[in-house]
């Protein structure tokens, strides 16, 4: 949705955004293309390999500064890039194909590979050691809640089987194991929720979503705005609240003489409804077609 990205973030040539989501740089380059000399990227991504794609593609006669971090950490950088606020901001909350079609990645259920699933290589867990050091009920409470999958318990039951014969190493020995309990019909959306929970609390996506909703606002400038493409409920549903919240006003009672709450509308909501991808682009790329994008202009 490269293009409603650039429309809705109504680019100044002249100015600074921050790219959290950075990729292999599709929607930078495109954002970095309409900036003047005088224009600034900030881009970020937690995962080193699509970083490094894009400090050897992207091509533009602006500044661009690109770091290996989640996007939630973009405060750290500006001191030193002498960024007090940003015009824009975009974040693209999906997978990208180099890192589902990457087998050692471990992200997809389609291609065998050890069950890794971290976006830097070298923090935290993996997804082996969820799998296979977590009991039975923080399993399954994990599939209900990040993958919201209605057939949690009886997944959870039979990994926990599975792994008392074997530890589970791989998507593939994953996938065998959620396949004893599923039906055929079923088993292809059930491997995405599941591969989905799993990535989630891996890299801790919802935690880092929400800490970066706190706080842009106050990065951003008055007129600036923000653009996000979420990819499942449990995003959609942070980043429509959060819009939300930040348009409201006051919230006293109508027989109150004057305000006491002190809610100030920060923000206008541009996109009424979530904008999704058009039938073309669906065509070229089946993924895409789960995309939400919302959008938000600063208002004080």
């Amino acid at each position: 949705m490269v293009p409603e990205v650039i429309k809705l973030l109504n680019i100044t040539p002249d100015g600074i955004y921050l790219d959290g989501t950075i990729g292999l740089g599709g929607h930078a380059q495109a954002i970095v293309s309409h900036l003047s000399p005088k224009g600034l990227l900030l881009g970020l991504d937690g995962d080193a390999e699509a970083l490094n794609y894009s400090k050897k593609n992207l091509t533009a006669s602006c500044k661009i500064h690109l770091f290996n971090d989640s996007y939630s950490n973009f405060t750290h950088y500006l001191d030193p890039l002498n960024i007090r606020e940003f015009d824009g901001m975009i974040l693209d909350l999906g997978l990208s194909s180099f890192q589902l079609d990457t087998p050692e990645r471990g992200f997809s259920y389609r291609f065998n590979g050890p069950l890794d699933m971290r976006f830097k290589k070298d923090s935290g867990i993996n997804g082996v050691h969820i799998v296979n050091q977590w009991n039975e009920r923080e399993l399954s409470k994990l599939f209900k809640t990040y993958g919201e999958e209605h057939n949690s318990k009886a997944i959870a039951k039979s990994i926990v089987g599975c792994r008392v014969k074997q530890p589970i190493k791989t998507t593939f020995q994953l996938c065998d194991a959620v396949k004893q309990v599923v039906s055929p019909v079923q088993i292809n959306k059930t491997l995405s929720r599941i591969f989905q929970a799993i990535r989630i609390e891996v890299n801790k996506e919802l935690n880092s979503l929400t800490q970066f909703l706190i706080k842009f606002i106050d990065y951003l400038k008055i007129g600036g705005r923000v653009v996000i493409l979420s990819y499942h409920s449990l995003e959609d549903r942070l980043v429509k609240n959060a819009l939300t919240d930040l348009q409201k006003e006051c919230i006293c009672p109508p027989d109150f003489p004057e305000c006491i709450c002190d809610i100030v509308k920060r923000l206008n909501i541009i996109t009424r409804k979530p904008l999704t991808p058009v039938d073309t682009e669906i065509t070229v790329n089946k993924r895409a077609s789960s995309a939400k994008l919302r959008a938000g202009e600063k208002l004080a």
